[in-house]
């Protein structure tokens, strides 16, 4: 008879010894399916589907801790759920846990590879007997269990307040770029006075289209720019692009935007490291003039008061609206004068650190806390 061979985390409180054992998942829990929910009323009870809350209805499918998993759809992400809730069909539950707490069940079924074990060509899927034919490791010892459960507790209670805190931050800088914008709120000069009033341009007063011929799409370096003012970017293309187009070199700091996609707020400020780069005309670039502050003209022309207004006045067909350059270069705006546009992006500059600082925090510890579950469990 083959020994048992022994299983222990590389990381574990001081105090816990034994070897973690391994069992399948039929042996600690009981899988249960979702149901259809559109015969029910409405309600506060939630309902959930692969894919996330779905509604809310009046009656619970379950009443209790819970660990949920993708029966189709979205297979890899499992959620730790407590107290009534509705599941759908696309999604198990589970329920009637044997010597295992759920949230333990539910840090393990965080390191599971799911997508090995789909059963589907198509869109992912897994059988209820397949997950209960993997085999897990767990501690014995339902006290180790829970050590483990309240440290990793505390670490997503960390990662959820900082994004509540990001969550707000960005709350308020939309609000307060809405009453600058309008010209509700106003910085004053060095000496306290009011600034002169804004003067009414259009955007080809202060900005003019670049034509620089480059390469043919073959061998051109393409950048593209990202939905939702999510900035500029080389782009990563599997196949070679045609000898019959034609590209252009853009150069950092003129502004681009896509023209298929200007009522998707695809604008951006071409950064130094993508100077040299090139776009079809497709995604038309910009000279900006002296004394016109890019970071805010940006930012300006992001509010969706300002691209959706003028994007839906432009010609073109509803369902591939193109914004030519011409269009853009004679939609209207309010600008202030140079030290006024200064100080308002100086703020706006200021709020955006704060946001990086905090979504860099996000990102560190949720890489923590991804390197516990490595090292806390087998």
């Amino acid at each position: 008879m083959a020994p048992i061979e022994e299983k222990f985390p590389k990381l574990r409180f001081k105090k816990y010894s034994e070897s973690w054992i391994e069992k399948s998942i039929r042996e600690l829990l009981t899988i249960g399916s979702g149901k259809d929910y559109k015969h029910l009323g409405e309600g506060d009870i939630p309902v959930y589907g692969s894919g996330g809350h779905m509604s809310n209805v009046d009656r619970f499918l379950f009443d209790g801790k819970s660990v949920t998993i993708g029966r189709k759809g979205t297979i890899d992400s499992p959620k730790f759920l407590d107290g009534k809730f509705w599941t759908v069909d696309t999604l198990f539950y589970t329920h009637s846990f044997n010597g295992v707490i759920p949230e333990h069940v539910y840090s393990i079924f965080l390191k599971v590879n799911w997508k090995k074990y789909n059963e589907a060509s198509g869109v992912p899927s897994l059988s209820k007997s397949t997950i209960e034919s993997i085999k897990i490791c767990y501690s014995n010892d339902l006290n180790e269990q829970q050590n483990i459960a309240d440290f990793l507790s505390a670490v997503d209670q960390k990662i959820s307040l900082l994004k509540d805190k990001n969550a707000l931050l960005e709350q308020y800088k939309k609000g307060v770029m809405q009453k600058l914008f309008t010209q509700e709120i106003r910085f004053k000069d060095e000496n306290g006075n009011d600034f002169p009033d804004w003067q009414t341009k259009v955007v080809g007063d202060f900005m003019k289209e670049s034509r620089i011929k480059g390469n043919t799409g073959a061998n051109a370096k393409k950048i593209t720019v990202k939905l939702w003012g999510k900035g500029v970017f080389e782009k990563q293309e599997k196949m070679i692009g045609s000898e019959n187009t034609q590209y252009y070199r853009r150069k950092s700091g003129q502004f681009i935007y896509s023209k298929l996609d200007f009522l998707n707020c695809a604008f951006g400020i071409i950064p130094n490291h993508l100077d040299g780069f090139e776009t079809t005309v497709d995604l038309p670039c910009f000279d900006v003039s002296q004394g016109i502050n890019k970071y805010l003209i940006l930012e300006f022309i992001k509010q969706k008061r300002f691209y959706k207004k003028y994007g839906d006045m432009a010609d073109g067909s509803r369902k591939a609206k193109r914004i030519h350059a011409k269009d853009f270069l004679s939609f209207p705006l309010d600008l202030p004068c140079e030290e006024e546009q200064n100080k308002i992006a100086d703020f706006l500059e200021a709020l955006d650190k704060k946001l990086e600082q905090i979504e860099r925090q996000i990102e560190l510890t949720q890489t923590f806390k991804k390197g516990l579950l490595q090292q806390m469990f087998v």
